[in-house]
């Protein structure tokens, strides 16, 4: 009971906390923030501690076969010297490693977008166009339709994001008339896109308010 009592005055405190950026910012909003950052930054802490660093590089280090303790040891090295950037004087040490992260993190964004949203959005474009499956369907006008609009979008709005520039346009200042044509239509689509996604983020943080609201007031009412 104790526990309960302690934990809903806590959600009832933080959530008037937070709500009260509502009538500006002010110290109350800030301490909130600050203790949300903080627990954020002591949990990603504990598991980076727990699962990487104690999991992956202490265990095998210490208990590992000869293998595994050979193939910790340039992960280990690369390591440390990204430790040696707090050191000023010792900050060039680090940049290699750096170069490395920044360069896998590249490659791992760059890979995941082709083979992660490219390919498979060029596939999924290409089977809307079975037309076995479509010929199935009992809504087959209504399928193409919906088909249609759906290459035309991913099309459309592929090309709003085409800044190539050839040199009669580069002179004129204007792209193609077709592809200006295209791009706008890009457009209308990635702005209906838009509006869904803030529309679907707004619905979402109003159900948080009202769970909000209804857990305080459901605190309130259990303390009569």
């Amino acid at each position: 009971m104790a526990t309960d009592l302690l934990t809903g005055l806590l959600g009832f405190l933080f959530t008037v906390m937070v709500l009260s950026y509502l009538v500006g910012d002010n110290l109350f909003f800030r301490v909130a923030v600050h203790v949300f950052v903080g627990l954020a930054a002591g949990y990603v802490a504990s598991v980076v501690w727990n699962q990487v660093i104690v999991s992956k590089m202490l265990l095998p280090l210490l208990s590992g076969t000869p293998v595994d303790q050979i193939l910790l040891i340039p992960p280990l090295i690369l390591s440390l010297m990204l430790l040696l950037r707090v050191f000023r004087r010792l900050e060039g040490v680090s940049r290699p490693v750096v170069a490395f992260l920044v360069g896998v993190g590249a490659a791992v964004a760059v890979s995941g977008s082709v083979l992660g949203t490219l390919i498979p959005q060029t596939q999924a474009s290409i089977n809307l166009f079975d037309m076995r499956v479509l010929a199935d369907s009992p809504f087959f006008i209504e399928k193409v339709i919906e088909s249609v609009l759906i290459v035309v979008g991913t099309v459309a709005s592929l090309a709003y994001f085409q800044f190539g520039v050839s040199s009669k346009e580069r002179e004129t200042g204007q792209r193609g008339l077709v592809m200006r044509g295209i791009a706008f239509v890009g457009q209308v689509f990635i702005a209906i896109t838009l509006g869904v996604l803030f529309a679907g983020i707004f619905s979402a943080a109003l159900a948080a308010l009202v769970d909000r609201i209804q857990s305080i007031l459901a605190f309130i009412m259990s303390l009569f």
